[in-house]
């Protein structure tokens, strides 16, 4: 029953978003919050969720839409057009992780956190959606333009950044990860390769 509220009013929400000249995705992201746990808590309720398998269903359409989205963006965008904006895409990227990152610190310090809560939060502050930003550039129709490669050139290297930094916390965080140099150089491997195989894959 749930399913079939929830998708007509992310997809209500969207159209409603959409004619006040705003990314539709910004519609389903207002809808999300309000029938999730933050006001309406439809997930927690016995009488939406009858089987007990709601939660796997949508996260199993939620990594197929964004596979699709993904897919969709790649097919409008080609790789030569990522040159022209490296340096700003870098540049972009690296302080949309520096800044995010420092304010989380700050706040990190005003509550008093651990050192291990607070470098997560920091990471997660870090993090920029790349399904997002991809979306709203190809709704907004920009996305092969300057500005638009720019964007989710950032956007990517954001993250990538972002899923390094977590991926070592997470190696350190471990009690049986051993030697915290040797993790590390592990992640890094690991992630060099990913790297490689992807742009193999990619050209």
């Amino acid at each position: 029953m749930a399913l079939s509220i929830i998708i007509p009013a992310a997809k209500l929400a969207g159209y409603f978003s959409y004619r006040l000249g705003q990314p539709s995705v910004l519609g389903e992201l207002l809808i999300g919050i309000f029938l999730g746990p933050s006001v309406f808590h439809l997930l927690d309720r016995p009488d939406f969720t009858t089987g007990g398998h709601l939660e796997e269903t949508i996260h199993i359409f939620a990594e197929w839409g964004v596979m699709l989205l993904m897919s969709v963006a790649g097919l409008d965008l080609h790789i030569s057009d990522m040159p022209q904006s490296g340096k700003v895409s870098i540049l972009a990227g690296s302080l949309g992780v520096i800044v995010p990152f420092g304010l989380g610190a700050g706040l990190s310090l005003v509550f008093r956190l651990g050192t291990s809560a607070a470098l997560f939060i920091e990471l997660i502050l870090s993090a920029t959606s790349v399904s997002i930003s991809a979306q709203t550039l190809l709704e907004l129709k920009v996305l092969r333009s300057r500005v638009g490669v720019g964007l989710l050139g950032a956007a990517v290297f954001d993250d990538i950044l972002v899923v390094l930094g977590v991926s070592i916390f997470l190696a350190l965080a471990q009690p049986d990860s051993g030697s915290g140099l040797a993790s590390i150089l592990i992640v890094l491997l690991r992630m060099l390769l990913y790297l490689l195989v992807a742009g193999a894959l990619g050209l």
